[in-house]
């Protein structure tokens, strides 16, 4: 939760400062903090149950590590500088004394592979998340000295312990002293062009009509071009893989019937699911998904060569 006085940043707003941040770009938090700019994503599902799961969460936390646990129930948003956060829970070790604990709910299994390592690393900006909770501390000048993050994903609980990271709460106090200069002098700066802030540039940014930019003297006049013309390159593409893909998957459709699995050569086959997609935002329909397996060994179509 942030900071309803905007006069610190939250730990979850932090990470832009450093590009690490899935979700915010420095621009877009002093757009927000400057102009008073939404931040907020669409609501869904997955959010809903993360908030559902938490308590639980907590729960098992205390029985795993056995430990002292005590749940911000009431969302309290605590201060320290420049800085601040709204903690899940306080965790206490008779030895260590309180810290901070930080819980995330992964349900998709492609995003812990791909983002957690399979559990074996922390995505960045939620070990800055969890650095700035230890570095805020309480509130009264006492900072925790130990955190732990625990993160459930599809059933499994996996604890994250982490210490204080001096640099980093050094950088911090930093970058938040630079941001809210430009703040003061409402320096908002350029856009990154990230695509997590097209939304915002479409509504900052309204056409002005006949409005023309030459960049034909600019001094990467043909790198600049080059870039468009990837652009294009790229869409073309696209549009080409798609009307390719939606091709084949019409073909092979009534090739296969009412089959679940059809087997190729050199190891190549095809998976059918049956999948219903229930009606929120459009009509309930089913579907036929197809999972196409090429093995990694597999190079260019020379390779295809018969074992008869």
């Amino acid at each position: 939760m942030p900071d309803p006085t905007k006069s610190t940043l939250s730990a979850t707003q932090t990470p832009a400062l450093f590009g690490v941040s899935p979700y915010l770009t420095r621009w877009m938090l002093l757009r927000h903090f400057i102009h008073g700019d939404p931040l907020d994503g669409p609501a869904h599902n997955r959010l809903d149950w993360g908030l559902k799961l938490q308590p639980l969460i907590l729960q098992q936390a205390v029985e795993d590590l056995h430990l002292e646990v005590r749940p911000n129930a009431a969302d309290v948003y605590i201060r320290r500088g420049l800085l601040g956060c709204t903690r899940d829970a306080e965790i206490i070790c008779p030895d260590r004394g309180p810290g901070s604990l930080e819980t995330k709910c992964v349900f998709d299994l492609g995003v812990w592979t791909r983002d957690w390592d399979g559990g074996k690393k922390v995505p960045k900006h939620y070990e800055i998340q969890l650095q700035q909770q230890m570095f805020v501390g309480d509130g009264n000048g006492s900072q925790y000295q130990w955190g732990v993050l625990a993160a459930w994903c599809c059933g499994e609980m996996r604890y994250f312990e982490r210490k204080p990271v001096p640099l980093l709460w050094d950088a911090f106090e930093e970058e938040a002293a630079k941001f809210f200069a430009d703040v003061e002098a409402r320096r908002e700066g350029e856009p990154f062009g990230e695509s997590i802030e097209m939304t915002l540039m479409n509504k900052v940014f309204q056409l002005t009509p006949k409005k023309v930019i030459d960049l034909r003297d600019d001094p990467d006049a043909f790198k600049l071009a080059e870039d468009i013309r990837l652009w294009d390159a790229s869409r073309k593409e696209r549009l080409l893989q798609e009307k390719t893909e939606d091709a084949l998957k019409a073909k092979w459709r009534a090739r296969v019937k009412d089959a679940e699995e059809v087997l190729f050569v050199n190891g190549i086959k095809i998976n059918v699911t049956q999948v219903y997609r229930k009606g929120h935002e459009v009509k309930p329909s089913t579907y036929s998904r197809f999972d196409v397996y090429v093995p990694d060994n597999l190079g260019d179509k020379d390779e295809l060569v018969s074992h008869s």
